[in-house]
Parts: structure tokens; C-alpha cells; sequence
């Protein structure tokens, strides 16, 4: 019975790390977004995914949510309407949100440094490398338990593989809050003076920063790879990503997605144990990857740890 149990403890924490529904994907019906912290004068009431505080200010001020463990206001303004609203939205995010909505795989913004012939250099570039892997990669088959259990609301013919660009110029007024957002979502960002590109998904998360020559084959690849490939640990905080404020009402985007009759659990138990591989073929600039997704050693480990538990039963 000891070693039953230990097989089953197992079990229960290796199908925790891996299923067959693509990053991008489960991540929009499931990682809901990490409220920012933001102070305003007293009285003041806000609609939006933040923990708000009252002061005796006459201003906006706005900090990451609390897991990113920084203090540091990462944007201001003086508390008017118009300021409320560059806080809750903007044009880029709600082209964002629609493209996310409409079933993109991610929204690539590329923040310009100013330097036009580096902004043009770089935005020539990921639009010619993204169109290239919307064209060679493949969504992984999805399980057909993993849709009983209600990872995804979607049939896999329902799920695109495809990616866009998005430009931003860094003196855009009306895009002040979310370029401060998308600067702090790695501490070293706002004193470099090159074109960034933030690949963004699920419910508004950027995935991580790709500045100047670092926007190049491998990096690209890396990110599209991994936003595509299988979710192998379901767990948000355990992957990379930093989430955005966006105004969206991402429950009702699913739900109007969703297949009909489609239930998405609060908790779901997930059996799919193998995580899948993304290959990209093609030209010869393009690599051919052919090993798991980040994370995917978790499900590995646990993986062998059954077969272990499962042989010390068949030995008793």
C-alpha cells in the first residue's frame, strides 16, 4: 500500500507539469492576469484588475503587481479623466486585445528607439521571420481528454498559428502607462536606446524583452517556439511572463469562442503525461528544433519517477 500511494502522489504531481494544449492558448483561458497596485486621491473609484490605494495626492501612480516584488512607481500622471483613461486603455492594447480575440497566436509589439534605420532594420525583420514560421511551424495534435477536461474550450481545427507585429513610438502620449508597463517588465529596459520587441499573449502577457541584434533568428524562434509549443506546467507563476494592464473581458472572449455546450472547470485534473515537440523546417537560416518546450524536463523527471514506483509494485 506505502508504494501505491507513493506511485499515485506521482502520478498526480507529473500530470500537473504537461498537456497537449498550445501555450498561447491555455494561457488565454486560464492565467488570469496579476492585478497592478495603483494609488489615487481619496474617493476615487476605479474599474479595472488593479489593488487600489487612497492617498492625499493629487496624482496617478501606478506599481506592478505585488508578485514582481518592486516597489518602484513605474508611471505617474496627475489625476484627470484623461489620465484614467491612458491608464486603462490605449489604441495598441485594444488592437492587441482584438487580434488576441480574433485567435492570434501572439501580438508582437515592436517599441522603436527612434533610430529610423534601426526601427525599419527591425521591423523588417520580425515581419518577414514571423510570417515565415506562421508558415512552417505546426500546432501540436491536441489530446481529446484534455478537451474533456476542459483545457481548451476549442477544437484543435479551431486554434491558429499566427503571429502579427504592432509598431510603437516611445513619445506616443496616449501610450504612456502600457510603454511604462512593458519597460518594467525587466528591470534593465528603460535605459536602453534600441528597438524592443515584446511578444504578447494569453490574457496580456508579454513573454519577455528582445532588444536591438538581439532580435534575430534564434531568439525569434525560441519565443514562437515555446508560445506554440505544448503548455508543460500549467502553473503561471512557474513560466516566464509579465501581465499588463488590459481592458478586456477575457471570461466572455472565451466563453464566445468556446464550442457550444464547452464547460471550463474552476479545477481540472489533467492525464496527458508526454509534452509534445515543436520541428521547424525550412530554410537553411532556420535551425531545425527538435526538443521540448521549456519545462519540459518537470514532466520528464516525474515521468521516470512513476516508472520507478510502478516497477517497486510489480517487484512486491
Amino acid at each position: 500500500m506505502p508504494h501505491l500511494l507513493i506511485a499515485l502522489f506521482i502520478l498526480n504531481a507529473t500530470t500537473a507539469f504537461a498537456c497537449s494544449v498550445p501555450v498561447f492558448r491555455y494561457a488565454l483561458e486560464h492565467w488570469a492576469a496579476d492585478p497592478y497596485r495603483v494609488t489615487v486621491p481619496h474617493g476615487t473609484k476605479l474599474h479595472g484588475n488593479f489593488k487600489v490605494t487612497t492617498a492625499d495626492v493629487p496624482k496617478i501612480e501606478l506599481r506592478q503587481p505585488l508578485m514582481m516584488r518592486n516597489d518602484e512607481v513605474i508611471w505617474s500622471a496627475d489625476f484627470n479623466e484623461a489620465n484614467v483613461k491612458t491608464l486603462l486603455d490605449s489604441p495598441a492594447r485594444q488592437q492587441i486585445a482584438e487580434r488576441l480575440g480574433a485567435g492570434e497566436s501572439a501580438v508582437w509589439v515592436l517599441l522603436e528607439s527612434g533610430d529610423a534605420a534601426k526601427d525599419a532594420a527591425a521591423a523588417k525583420f520580425l515581419d518577414e521571420r514571423l510570417t515565415y514560421l506562421s508558415g512552417v511551424m505546426e500546432l501540436p495534435k491536441l489530446d481529446q481528454q484534455d478537451i474533456k477536461n476542459g483545457l481548451v474550450s476549442v477544437p484543435g481545427d479551431g486554434l491558429r498559428l499566427e503571429f502579427s507585429t504592432l509598431r510603437l513610438k516611445r513619445d506616443d502620449a496616449a501610450e504612456s502607462a502600457f510603454i511604462a508597463m512593458l519597460l518594467a517588465s525587466e528591470p534593465d529596459l528603460r535605459g536602453l536606446n534600441e528597438p524592443i520587441a515584446f511578444p504578447i499573449f494569453g490574457q496580456g502577457r508579454v513573454l519577455y524583452a528582445l532588444v536591438g541584434k538581439g532580435i534575430r533568428v534564434e531568439t525569434v524562434d525560441r519565443a514562437a517556439q515555446f508560445l506554440i509549443g505544448s503548455c508543460s506546467c500549467q502553473v503561471k507563476e512557474q513560466n516566464p511572463g509579465v501581465d499588463l494592464v488590459m481592458a478586456v473581458d477575457w471570461k466572455k472572449m472565451v466563453k464566445d469562442q468556446a464550442m457550444p455546450g464547452q464547460q471550463l472547470p474552476e479545477l481540472t485534473q489533467i492525464v496527458d503525461l508526454l509534452p509534445q515537440t515543436v520541428k521547424i523546417e525550412g530554410k537553411a537560416e532556420a535551425k531545425a528544433v527538435d526538443s521540448p518546450v521549456w519545462f519540459d524536463w518537470r514532466a520528464g523527471l516525474g515521468l521516470i519517477a512513476l516508472l520507478v514506483a510502478i516497477r517497486m509494485l510489480m517487484k512486491r
